[in-house]
């Protein structure tokens, strides 16, 4: 009967479930620890179920990056597109997103994988790259160059190194990996403090 039920189980429902599976063991035990038998057993399947879905423990895990990645790059491109806003308070609602959605769940651990890993899996890496990094690559270069042009800047050359943005954030997710059980790192204060570093006060705000 348990059986019959998981036949009929929807298509994108099982993948769902596919998925959990992977990135639970991804954070648990790393990429290249993990086995496709691992996945089916966490997610209490055969083995040739997951192959059904997913061609290779690679396409498992840019999927999962994928699926994590978007809805963060939909939110960066809508603030990206309102000029109205200044650059500070853009790059400072970025930090608040990523806060939220990044350093604050599980997500950070798609990036700590990377970080460790990434360089014995290219084509992981290079599908991140292409598919997630510059993206957001390209909106932080867009406003960046949107406040170097109404001079905001403390450095007009920021613009052209919209990686000095992300910078923070990568070291965040370093630092919490390694060093938060000896030392915290409070993440907002950072974040701010960055910002001073690389935005002049707005007219009016006190120097």
């Amino acid at each position: 009967m348990t059986e019959k039920i998981r036949k009929r189980r929807d298509p994108e429902e099982r993948r769902a479930e596919i998925l959990a599976a992977a990135f639970a063991l991804f954070s648990e035990r790393g990429f290249a620890a993990t086995r496709i038998e691992d996945v089916a057993a966490r997610a209490g399947i055969a083995k040739g179920t997951v192959y059904l879905h997913f061609p290779d423990k690679e396409a498992l895990f840019t999927s999962l990056a994928s699926g994590m990645a978007s809805p963060i790059l939909a939110s960066m491109e809508a603030m990206a597109a309102n000029d109205a806003i200044p650059g500070r308070v853009m790059i400072a609602g970025l930090y608040t997103l990523a806060q939220k959605e990044i350093l604050g769940t599980d997500r950070r651990h798609m990036l700590r994988l990377l970080l460790s890993e990434g360089q014995f899996f290219p084509v992981v890496a290079e599908f991140y790259h292409r598919n997630v990094l510059t993206v957001g690559l390209r909106l932080l270069r867009q406003v960046l160059e949107r406040a170097a042009a109404r001079g905001e800047l403390r450095n007009p050359g920021i613009a052209a190194m919209p990686q000095l943005v992300f910078a923070p954030v990568l070291m965040s997710i370093i630092w919490m990996t390694l060093f938060e059980p000896y030392e915290h790192l409070d993440t907002e204060a950072l974040f701010e403090t960055f910002l001073e570093t690389l935005f002049l006060p707005a007219q009016g705000d006190a120097p």
